[in-house]
């Protein structure tokens, strides 16, 4: 399964490893439902390694858990 993240700087696919981490993909597809994402800042980006988004902070501290929002 994947999904697209659409930035300012333009759209991303992003795979989601469904079998290897059921809980975290359902945590984070629910969470994009409710738009808990929209308007969060990359906070680490790292040329040919890693960008993070996803705290609604954005210090990188993280954010909650769908599970916790219940």
């Amino acid at each position: 399964m994947s999904v697209i993240i659409e930035t300012t700087e333009g759209a991303m696919t992003v795979d989601l490893l469904t079998d290897s981490c059921p809980t975290t993909c359902l945590n984070f597809l629910k969470l994009c439902k409710i738009k808990y994402y929209n308007n969060c800042l990359f906070f680490n980006v790292q040329q040919n390694f890693i960008a993070q988004t996803g705290d609604p902070t954005g210090t990188g501290k993280g954010g909650s858990s769908v599970f916790g929002l219940m």
